[in-house]
């Protein structure tokens, strides 16, 4: 998710554009249940009785996976939309190819409290917003830019060294092997929203095989036979700007789920924005699972209360399994946060708050998925 998405709400690009080629009746055959879940790039930097409160208010609403970054965490007291982060997380690689455990040891710990909670997790490796060269920046910015990044072949390399050492890396507090953690991990995205800082090189159909190299990298690593699944992270960002369902991806053996980010309008506005291009974000994805891996209420503009349990409602509709971009934890430390005040992303809603996030949630659990998630979901 860009901080600058918010303005350019008005032009996204929106599902019913589209057509649906395939029928509810045809597309929900799956014999499976959709599921909801949520973001939270800043849960490893939160203090274990904040954690423990917000991981325990998602399993009584019923979530069913949280996705995380492997990403550096101010700590020291810092606010982060309302949260006090109180733990301190380094960047992985401050030098190339030099790996900071301690990083790897606060995602572990969240994705441990998780799976005990019957929730699993979707870890993102990298955060391609690091490569716009702002605060963000790492040393992936530094030498190689937002475009040679996925255009070089000694990025490449390191960036598969860097996966291999994730997937590889044994959790100081499950002491699990994440590659072999598949009650926990559902998914490792090729990384977050790859391409969307320069979205030329997605348009033209990932000209040096940036996508399908890293996922055959990264399911030589897992192994062929191993149910943690490869998605793509959000190939170009948001949907509107038309890497999503990119061939270069959909026609990649290795690559399993197609992540789907999409912030829409009021669902007044446009009724059926999510359920009436479902089918064909299903004919689109080219045999592989398709989901919502963040979406919005923009909050600003409208009130939460009324509008998630619409847009959840209609993609509930059509079972499309969602995150939501973000279920915020309560406040916390004395950090006054109002998400409708936030110019560069008002889509967060708080738990235990006056919006009824059980509900929707309950909801997503009891649809009828439009695909079979069976062998992943159970």
């Amino acid at each position: 998710m860009k901080a600058s998405l918010l303005l350019g709400l008005s032009a996204l690009a929106l599902p019913s554009a589209y057509g649906s080629s395939l029928s509810q009746n045809e597309a929900r055959q799956s014999g499976s249940k959709s599921f909801m879940g949520t973001n939270l790039y800043f849960l490893p930097g939160m203090s274990d009785q904040d954690q423990d409160s917000y991981i325990n208010d998602l399993a009584n609403y019923g979530a069913k996976v949280v996705r995380v970054w492997v990403n550096q965490q101010s700590g020291d007291g810092h606010c982060e939309k309302g949260s006090k982060l109180s733990v301190k997380v380094p960047q992985l690689e401050t030098t190339i190819g030099t790996y900071n455990d301690e990083t790897l040891d606060a995602v572990d710990k969240v994705v441990n409290k998780l799976a005990q909670k019957g929730i699993k997790s979707i870890i993102s490796p990298h955060d391609a917003n690091s490569l716009l060269g702002d605060y963000r920046k790492d040393v992936y910015s530094d030498k190689w830019g937002k475009t040679k990044f996925y255009t070089s072949q000694d990025a490449f390399d390191a960036y598969d060294k860097r996966v291999d050492h994730i997937l590889k890396y044994k959790g100081a507090h499950s002491g699990k092997v994440w590659k072999e953690w598949s009650d926990a991990i559902m998914a490792f995205d090729l990384q977050n929203e790859p391409m969307s800082p320069d979205t030329s090189v997605c348009k033209n159909d990932d000209p040096q095989g940036w996508l399908c190299g890293r996922a055959k990298h990264m399911r030589a690593t897992l192994g062929a036979d191993n149910p943690i699944r490869i998605a793509t992270g959000g190939v170009g960002g948001d949907i509107s700007h038309g890497c999503a369902f990119a061939r270069a991806a959909t026609r990649c053996a290795e690559v399993d789920l197609v992540a789907v980010h999409r912030y829409g309008g009021r669902q007044a506005s446009s009724p059926g924005q999510w359920s009436s291009g479902a089918g064909q974000w299903v004919d689109q994805a080219g045999g592989k699972l398709v989901f919502v891996e963040e979406w919005g209420v923009d909050t600003g503009s409208s009130d939460p209360e009324t509008e998630l349990p619409a847009q959840a409602g209609d993609l509930n509709k059509v079972g499309m399994p969602n995150l939501y971009w973000q279920f915020l934890p309560k406040q916390s430390g004395g950090c006054s946060y109002n998400p409708k005040s936030d110019s560069g992303d008002k889509f967060g809603i708080f738990v235990e708050g006056d919006t009824d996030i059980a509900s929707v949630v309950k909801g997503a659990s009891s649809a009828d998925a439009i695909q079979d998630w069976s062998k992943i979901m159970g």
